[in-house]
Order: C-alpha cells, then sequence, then structure tokens
C-alpha cells in the first residue's frame, strides 16, 4: 500500500471515492453530483488550500484523507483540520485508513503545525476507536455549533 498526496492527475479518480464518501455523510448538503465533487477537488489543489491523501493499494485508490489548514488565536499556531477520511469498503480493516493516518500525522509535523483536529459522527464508533487508539483525544471543553449562511437556508 502506498500513500501519497494528491495532485491533479490523481482527481478524476479521487473524485469517485470522494463522492461516495459525501453520500455518507450525515449532512443534508450532499446532494451535488459527482462531477462537483471533481471540480471542488481540482479548485482546492490549484488554489492550494487543501491537501488530499490519497492511498493504493496495487494501482487502485482505496481511500483519501482530507486536510485544510485553521489557525489558533489562542496559541497563535497553525493546525490542520481532518475534514475527511475515508477508505472503500473492500478494503475496510487493511490499514488503510492507519496508513493515511500515519501520513497526515507526518504532515503536521513537517509543516510545523500544532496538531490536528476533526470530527466524526457520533454514531461512528468504529472511526473513534480508531483516532484514539492512535492518539487522538476527545475534546470535552467545548461543544461546537454551527450556523448555516442566511442565503443559504430555505
Amino acid at each position: 500500500m502506498e500513500v501519497k498526496i494528491a495532485t491533479l492527475s490523481d482527481t478524476a479518480q479521487l473524485s469517485v471515492l470522494f463522492h461516495a464518501y459525501r453520500q455518507l455523510s450525515v449532512s443534508l448538503d450532499n446532494d451535488q453530483p459527482e462531477a462537483a465533487s471533481k471540480d471542488w477537488i481540482e479548485a482546492r489543489i490549484r488554489h492550494q488550500d487543501a491537501t488530499f491523501f490519497i492511498a493504493e493499494d496495487a494501482g487502485e485508490m482505496i481511500g483519501f484523507a482530507t486536510l485544510y489548514q485553521s489557525f489558533s488565536s489562542v496559541s497563535l499556531q497553525t493546525y490542520w483540520t481532518l475534514n475527511a477520511l475515508y477508505v472503500v469498503e473492500k478494503a475496510r480493516g487493511l490499514g488503510a485508513g492507519s496508513a493515511l493516518l500515519a501520513a497526515v500525522d507526518a504532515y503536521a509535523l513537517a509543516t510545523h503545525s500544532k496538531g490536528i483536529a476533526l470530527e466524526t459522527a457520533c454514531e461512528n464508533v468504529a472511526a473513534q476507536r480508531l483516532y484514539e487508539a492512535l492518539g487522538y483525544q476527545e475534546n470535552t471543553k467545548y461543544k461546537q455549533y454551527f450556523k448555516k449562511s442566511l442565503d443559504k437556508q430555505s
């Protein structure tokens, strides 16, 4: 298994996985077509405002992780937000998730960031076990809130 940072040449294959991931989301904002996923990924790579890691096995893309840079006003440091981690169903349990997270950890160290933040669905116990086994700690000091922009509400 190989993990690498995605480039524009990876977007066609990555967009298939990215779209599948979006369909599993608990969000109600996942109704865009697969072509929109490809456009999103290409724009993020071109604008250099996201880093996509891809896991490949025997030349087949089997998973990905998406990082967005964030900033801490309190510590005056940058950190990474792990916005997405996805492994195709047939490859789950084979270590692809752990390999992707190891690459993300190495990237965080290499970029001198404060660390990595992530969120997962409350019912996604398998992901929670993986994160905790790899040293992630649940934040019990803050609650997370979200408000949709007024122009997006219907």
